[in-house]
């Protein structure tokens, strides 16, 4: 076998094993002879990726697969991955997902890998023979032009030199956009003499560091923190987006804009279009660009391959590749004729696709290989490789360990697992020698079976002829032992800010804040004021806007004081008025009760220390089963969350214990979990939830999980008559029902349990106040473990450490596709083709319409829309029962569309719903919108979002860049976190109760959080807390100019930002630390005013060490004005400080030649009382000074 010795593979060694066949052979000799001829094998779906690997690796050639579906070209390079592994030039160039004809978005992510896979085929030398797996629908779409990114693709060097301005104007009109800060593929940044971009085939972002026109460094760094990480010496910059009408070619254009006939359709449309190709010939971003492709663009992916390359081109399944392909344009072009006869589009315009007629004929002159599943007509004889499906074992463990008793000792035999442990106990057991391995770079020995942990699809045998009874090697997966296959995705996402603090570098003027002493305010932005002419320059302060037009000027560097204001809800708050009692009163208060509160939760917390409870035995082999039946990659947050769990039961006493995650990060598999761990103790265990919809829904995942097991569940709600409910209460009583989940009817005086063991609530803020005193009482003798979609903040986590064991999980499940979000105008024929789209892939759509008075209206317009199409409506003012019928028709999958308002918001979980449409999205709030699409894409195909706002309706500014921010879903952006603080206050609103939920919003949550720390502390007697520290920082005034130069960091969010970091710093090694990141992030040489804010920091560390109050400089004389009396220590400390030190009663005076490093001998003195303060300290006696 030929093969790729550098790229970096798991189980390339497995391929050897083809070898032996000779149908494989004479195929491989067929392909590597032929310059363009069509060849033909038959090939069963799982093996599919072996063998198209194999060959990839031993014809060397560059390998094209084309795929009849897209979703067959993703799982295709998951599968390649298990086998070569995830660093192999396998690129996948996928479909951009935008309806034809429609003015949506495109999605960057998918544009930048298409590009990448175009980079890679363009660039021989790096990827000699790149595997390229597409589809037909990904073929047929336009894409930039093979000589644009040819061109336009550049590899600068260090030691090159550059023309700056030249080089940024380039970037941005390959597509890069110009941001503060890089954080995302396809943008650029610069502060003076450094340049920051991140090209799509880039892993992290790279930092340009220039010495006049010459790159003196470049470095990679990290996109979070944006510190460097390593120097690489070059780098290649590759365009950012396929169309750019910049480079385009003019005479296309021109040709095509005076064949599209605009005469032909009405005024309006013609102005429109006329209008957005012009913006588009500007550079202007347009939404609707990818519509008019077709006047800039004539190249497929097919136009990027070599003519002289030598290429294979895989046709996975080639008849449903054509006639999938077709349906396709025929779909599209059923669209265009629409429109065209509605006079929306001129009868001439230039299609955004090619037809697939125009593919095919490209395709055929290349050598194809044609993989079918089973016999085709074809002219030519198939290469029949005799590999076939891998015998099945369906959880039978027993008859798998006979059979693999019996495995041929020649073959080779591998299983690939995510058991991998369990499964070599097995066969130890019975016997049959096995072995763990991590990959196979050679041929496996036959001796053995080889164990690998991994996540293959599916399994095969191969044979040596197709009518042979012997085995040459057999693959298992989950999937034959199991009956399924754990779900995990090609690449993990990359890395997102999990901390969703909300940082003053999010401040814009406008924005509400709060002074700890003063109160809130109106931020209206900065000013500059000279306090003396000469020496000093310019220092900055907040300016702050109070009631009764009162103005407060804060300087930046006691930034510290103030935070942003968040209440929880969309009203604004009132502002305080300066030199009144009314802040201090509204502090007070809130102090008062989050001390009630925190003496409350220490109570609660001792008592449950002393109470008995049940102490469960550790895990069974049946839950080892159990959850080893989970058919998903477990996320490190819920591994974590389910060992606190068993650990908290496993203790003598009362669990307590809160797990908050979003819909669909795994908050049900944890509370299973606990439940069958409870039952298997021989304990009953309840789940209490507040809608029947979830009780219903809750059964029918338990019961398909639990089904193999004894294990009696039952449902106890309204939906069952009285004679029903009797008898379930009876048998809870009887010990009868292992199991039992129900809304609030189970917490009413009538239910009674034989042996209750645990409670699982899922949200509790949901029943009423009778129903969290019952659960009170529960929780003093059973576990309890609650269960909350909405986050919990980290720094309100932080501040009940202790007094609450809480669990987040906060990351997404590895099978998860990022949902692709579309703003769009409202059109019917979009809302049609995304309704039709969904139901062709299986699935359901939510269409969100949040007007009860017309949304039976809006109904009966998506039937006329598309006819068959059943719908049913669901709204907060049905009778609950009406709710609970509708709710069980649509998840039982007996309807396509449910017509909601936002009672979808919380609580749903119904993974075949991948599809929502949002009418009038403008009239909802971020946090809404957030919450409302995490409703979509639960399973493993990608969710769609439609924000659908009316055609020419102008929005307000704040609607717009709301919307912008949700289609952005840019999780490290300003917009994002305000929406997860909104989330988090409403969180942390209901964990901690209403009369809380008063004070937050009073005073805004961030200074909350911290009063309810400082309760804790004090009462736990920790020491002092964060906001006395704060309040106890001394006063530096050197008389210097120190701070940050606007024309070194010209964005005002960025400097406030740095300045709030600058406030939370407490040692010395702390600010070196972000001395040496902003030299690297803005130039290595400071300048001088920022190197004197550093030493003043310094400065303010070593003071607050030795207890100085205030230091302060006039002319030459430094006064440190002390803590404490100096007492009898005045005439040694005076000659341990040197200096010409005066030391006084509560104060030192010191001399300084301001002509020599004044501040370095500020620095000396602060470090000499320092010194002296920890050999004299208050138990020695100073007259032993000598």
């Amino acid at each position: 076998m030929g093969g790729f010795a550098w790229i970096n593979m798991s189980l390339n060694g497995l391929f050897n094993v083809l070898t032996d066949v000779g149908a494989y052979n004479h195929l491989i000799s067929a392909l590597k002879s032929s310059k363009s001829d069509a060849f033909s094998t038959i090939i069963c779906d799982s093996a599919k990726p072996f063998v198209i690997g194999a060959i990839w690796q031993d014809i060397n050639h560059t390998l094209l697969v084309v795929c009849p579906r897209p979703e067959d070209a993703r799982q295709l390079v998951t599968q390649l991955d298990v086998y070569f592994g995830e660093e192999s030039p396998i690129f996948h160039f996928p479909e951009l997902e935008v309806i034809p004809y429609e003015r949506v978005t495109a999605d960057r992510q998918l544009e930048h890998q298409r590009l990448v896979c175009l980079n890679a085929l363009s660039r021989h030398r790096e990827y000699p023979s790149p595997l390229v797996v597409t589809s037909n629908i990904a073929l047929m779409q336009r894409t930039i032009e093979t000589n644009q990114m040819r061109e336009l693709s550049k590899v600068i060097k260090t030691g090159d030199r550059i023309n700056v301005e030249f080089t940024l104007e380039s970037w941005a009109n390959m597509g890069y956009k110009y941001e503060e800060h890089v954080h995302q593929k396809g943008s650029f940044a610069r502060r003076g003499g450094i340049i920051d971009i991140f090209s799509p085939q880039m892993k992290l972002p790279a930092r340009l560091e220039l010495w006049g026109d010459e790159i003196e460094a470049i470095r990679l760094f990290d996109p979070l923190t944006q510190r460097s990480i390593r120097n690489v010496e070059e780098l290649l910059i590759i365009p950012a987006q396929e169309l750019l009408p910049n480079y385009a070619n003019h005479d296309l254009f021109n040709n095509r804009y005076s064949e599209m006939g605009l005469a032909s359709i009405g005024t309006k449309e013609k102005e429109r279009i006329a209008e957005e190709l012009a913006d588009i010939s500007a550079g202007i971003t347009v939404q609707s660009s990818s519509l008019y492709s077709g006047f800039f663009q004539q190249n497929t992916l097919l136009d990027h391959i070599d003519e002289n390359e030598n290429i294979l081109a895989v046709i996975n399944e080639p008849a449903e590749t054509k006639q999938t392909g077709i349906d396709w344009q025929e779909k599209a072009d059923g669209l265009l004729n629409l429109k065209q006869k509605r006079f929306e589009l001129p009868l001439g315009f230039s299609k955004p696709y090619f037809e697939w007629e125009h593919i095919n004929s490209i395709l055929a002159k290349f050598k194809t290989l044609g993989v079918t599943r089973y016999q085709m007509g074809s002219s030519n004889e198939p290469f029949l490789i005799p590999i076939y499906p891998a015998p099945r074992f369906n959880s039978n463990l027993l008859k798998f360990g006979i059979a693999a008793d019996q495995f041929n000792p020649f073959s080779i035999n591998v299983i690939a697992t995510q058991h991998a442990q369990r499964l070599i106990e097995l066969l130890q057991e019975s016997d049959v020698p096995a072995i763990e391995t991590d990959e196979m770079k050679l041929m496996p020995s036959s001796s053995k079976i080889h164990v690998i942990r991994n996540s293959a699809d599916g399994g095969w045998i191969l044979r040596p002829e197709p009518d042979s009874d012997n085995t040459l090697a057999l693959f298992l997966t989950d999937k034959e032992l199991f009956g399924y296959t754990k779900k995990g995705q090609r690449k993990r996402r990359e890395n997102a800010a999990n901390n969703m603090s909300l940082f003053l570098d999010d401040l814009s003027p406008g924005q509400f804040v709060v002074h700890i002493e003063h109160g809130i305010a109106r931020f209206s932005g900065t000013q500059f004021f000279d306090h003396d002419a000469g020496e000093n320059s310019a220092q900055e302060y907040l300016v702050l806007d109070y009631a009764a037009d009162d103005r407060l000027y804060l300087p930046l560097e006691q930034i510290g004081r103030i935070s942003i204001y968040s209440g929880g809800d969309e009203n604004a708050p009132v502002l305080t008025r300066l030199g009144s009692s009314e802040w201090s009163r509204k502090i007070q208060r809130a102090k008062d009760s989050t001390r009630r509160l925190a003496f409350d939760l220490i109570a609660i917390q001792a008592q449950r220390e002393t109470e008995e409870g049940h102490s469960f035995s550790s895990d069974t082999i049946w839950q080892y089963e159990m959850e080893d039946a989970f058919p998903y990659i477990e996320t490190d947050d819920q591994i974590a969350a389910i060992a606190n769990v068993k650990e908290d039961m496993e203790r003598p006493k009362p669990m307590d214990r809160l797990i908050c995650g979003d819909v669909g990060y795994g908050k049900t598999e944890v509370a299973l979990r606990a439940i069958f761990k409870a039952v298997m103790d021989g304990k009953q265990a309840a789940i209490l939830v507040p809608t029947t919809v979830l009780a219903q829904q809750h059964f029918q995942t338990f019961t398909e999980r639990l089904g193999p097991y004894p294990i009696k569940l039952e449902v106890l709600s309204r939906f069952k008559n009285a004679r029903e409910q009797n008898d379930v209460i009876s048998r809870l009583k009887s010990g009868a029902i292992d199991i039992v989940i129900g809304t609030h009817r189970l917490v009413q005086s009538d239910v009674g349990f034989k042996d209750l063991g645990l409670v699982v609530i899922d949200e509790e803020h949901r029943f009423g106040v009778n129903h969290k005193e019952k659960l009170k009482d529960l929780r003093r003798s059973v576990d309890v473990l609650s269960l909350t979609a909405t986050p919990i903040p980290r720094t309100l986590h932080m501040a009940l450490a202790g007094m609450r064991d809480i669990s987040n999980l906060e990351t997404p499940p590895e099978e998860r596709l990022p949902i692709k979000t579309y703003l769009a105008e409202s059109s019917s024929e979009l809302v049609q083709e995304a309704i039709k789209r969904e139901i062709d892939r299986g699935g359901q759509i939510y269409y969100l319409h949040n007007r009860i008075s017309s949304i039976n209206f809006a109904a009966g317009y998506l039937k006329e829309l598309v006819p068959d199409l059943r719908v049913v409506v669901a709204h907060g003012q049905l009778p609950e029962d009406e709710l609970a019928k509708t709710m069980e028709v649509f998840i039982d999958g007996r309807a396509d569309v449910l017509v909601c308002t936002t009672i979808i918001e919380s609580g749903l979980d119904i993974p075949t719903v991948n599809t929502l449409i949002v009418d009038r999205p403008d009239r909802l709030g971020l946090s809404q919108l957030y919450q409302l699409r995490g409703r979509i894409g639960r399973g493993s195909l990608r969710g769609h979002a439609y924000l659908i706002v009316e055609p020419g309706r102008s929005l307000t500014e704040i609607a717009q860049k709301r919307l912008e921010a949700i289609v952005a879903a840019n999780e490290l952006g300003s917009g994002f976190r305000i929406a997860m603080r909104d989330l988090e206050i409403r969180g942390a609103g209901n964990l901690l109760g209403a009369e809380q939920s008063g004070h937050i919003h009073a005073v805004g949550f961030d200074l909350y959080t911290r009063l309810l720390s400082e309760a804790v502390q004090e009462l736990q007697k920790i020491g002092p807390s964060e906001l006395k520290q704060e309040n106890q920082d001394p006063v530096i005034d050197l008389q210097i100019p120190s701070s940050i130069p606007a024309d070194l960091i010209n964005d005002l969010a960025t400097r406030i930002g740095v300045y709030q970091r600058m406030a939370k710093l407490k040692t010395i090694d702390s600010i070196d630390d972000l001395e040496n990141e902003l030299g690297d992030r803005y130039g290595k040489n400071l300048p001088m005013e920022l190197s004197n804010l550093m030493v003043h920091l310094r400065i303010k560390v070593l003071s607050r060490e030795v207890d100085v109050e205030a230091l302060t400089r006039r002319k030459n004389e430094i006064t440190l004005k002390l803590k404490h009396p100096v007492g009898g220590a005045r005439v040694p400390l005076e000659r341990a400080l040197g200096f010409e030190a005066r030391v006084g009663h509560q104060q030192i005076k010191i001399v300084i030649n301001l002509k020599e490093k004044w501040l370095e001998s500020i620095m000396s003195v602060l470090q000499a009382l320092n010194e002296f303060r920890e050999k004299y300290n208050e138990r020695d006696s100073v007259l032993n000074y000598r």
